[in-house]
């Protein structure tokens, strides 16, 4: 296979402008991939009036406040509506103005409106205000110069946001009925070996998708999760830092619950219930829960207690193998990428595994290239792990919530002891500690790391 092509493409001329805009391209086959160019050359390709790509449309949108502003990139969008012909000759200039011309002014409407339906900023501010008003007055002088319905749409949308409603469209799609939940014989007093495995993975996958359906596009843009909140600067990610805290939270309940019985044979137990929660969290496509769980078992306060996994059954570690085998870090957790990229929504993912990707496309590639054009490359790897997570989360779950077992479950996870915190538990209650060379037999081994270092690397908060 020979190497892509790249070459230099610069505008038709549609601009007023005094030097050549350059956009850097690079041809796989028949298909452009946009690398690189200056602002104004971007925003052309956004409204081409020969050609439609709507990959790079969205990768545009995701990622655009990285080089420039709302109110730039609302001006250069006018701006282009307005073009003024290339240099050309009368009967050119006269098909331009015919022929070509609409074509672009309807293309800018219609990415407005993508704009506003699925970009628009979230947070209400002045500048946000000032741009819709803007925006307005634009969409009303545009009525008599292009397409009048979708004018008309641009303006029903914008007054929509106005009124700070809604403005995306909602597929209806056919929601399953849930299963019948399987409760225990007594509501009032939860036992947690008395609760099903299946339901308390049912019940912890609504509480985790409830927060995973929260997470915006903005988010997840320039390590927003990273920065607290201060006196002046409200928390940018307030919706993943919350997924965070549940992640960290179970697998500190995960270890708690385990160093909670000081019978042997109960503590057993109590893993081997655990195990089958995260075997049908699995099942249930909630792969968060399957690495928190794991990462709390593996942790080194559970880690270390070698009478209790000398007595897990076969049963147990054969059901704990596949999933350890999934999120394996191996090739960079390869197994688990395939498993993600053939997943479908509804689906919960372990979000340390995508702010980890960010994070080494943030800080490994420039934001502008040797030239001092805008680095598109870098923004289409970064909306693409963005429109991943978007992705999983456009069906949601057929199950029916037990408000009962939901109280349970939300106050043993915030009572939950930090696993940092259990070490002097755990010896005490095994003082002796692991002892591989005397196990019983070749059962399960937890390798005391798997995605847990992942979740200090990439999840830990400074709160």
């Amino acid at each position: 296979m020979g190497q892509p092509d790249t070459q230099e493409r610069r505008d038709s001329g549609s601009h007023d402008i005094t030097s050549p805009e350059k956009l850097i391209c690079e041809y796989n086959g028949s298909v452009e991939v946009v690398k690189a160019g200056t602002l104004t050359a971007l925003v052309e390709n956004l409204t081409r009036h020969d050609k439609l790509d709507g990959s790079f449309n969205r990768t545009f949108f995701t990622t655009y406040n990285y080089f420039t502003s709302g109110g730039e990139l609302l001006e250069l969008l006018i701006d282009r509506f307005d073009c003024s012909p290339p240099t050309l000759n009368a009967t050119q200039r006269a098909q331009w103005l015919t022929q070509i011309k609409p074509l672009i002014r309807l293309r800018v409407i219609n990415v407005l409106k993508q704009w506003l339906e699925h970009f628009w900023p979230k947070s209400e501010s002045i500048h946000t205000d000032q741009n819709l008003r803007i925006l307005q007055s634009f969409a009303k002088r545009a009525t008599d110069a292009t397409e009048a319905s979708a004018t008309q749409q641009l303006l029903t949308i914008i007054q929509r946001r106005l009124a700070g409603l809604d403005c995306k469209r909602r597929s209806l799609s056919s929601i399953s009925s849930p299963p019948k939940p399987i409760l225990p014989r007594k509501l009032d007093k939860l036992k947690f070996l008395k609760i099903d495995a299946t339901e308390i993975a049912r019940q912890l996958t609504i509480m985790e998708a409830h927060m995973f359906g929260k997470v915006q596009r903005d988010e997840l843009l320039n390590k927003s999760w990273q920065k607290k909140e201060t006196s002046t600067t409200p928390e940018l990610a307030p919706n993943v830092r919350a997924l965070i805290r549940y992640s960290n939270q179970l697998s500190n309940w995960v270890c708690t619950l385990v160093l909670a019985e000081p019978d042997l044979k109960k503590r057993t137990q109590v893993v081997g219930h655990l195990v089958n929660v995260a075997n049908t969290c699995h099942q249930l496509h909630n792969y968060s829960a399957v690495v928190s769980i794991l990462a709390g078992l593996e942790s080194a306060p559970i880690y270390r207690l070698a009478r209790t996994w000398s007595m897990v059954t076969e049963r147990t570690c054969d059901t704990l193998r596949p999933l350890q085998a999934m999120i394996c870090s191996a090739q960079n957790y390869q197994a688990y990428r395939d498993t993600l990229r053939l997943a479908v929504a509804p689906c919960i993912p372990f979000l340390g595994l995508f702010l980890k990707d960010l994070t080494f496309i943030e800080d490994g590639n420039p934001a502008t290239t040797p030239e001092g054009l805008i680095n598109f490359h870098k923004y289409t790897m970064l909306a693409s792990t963005i429109h991943e997570v978007q992705r999983l989360k456009e069906a949601p779950y057929p199950l029916q919530t037990v408000p009962e077992l939901q109280e349970y479950l939300a106050t043993q996870l915030q009572s939950a002891v930090d696993i940092h915190d259990l070490w002097d538990k755990s010896r005490a209650l095994e003082p002796r500690g692991r002892d591989l060379g005397n196990r019983p037999r070749d059962l399960y081994t937890p390798t005391g790391g798997m995605f847990a270092s992942m979740v200090v690397a990439c999840m830990i908060l400074d709160d």
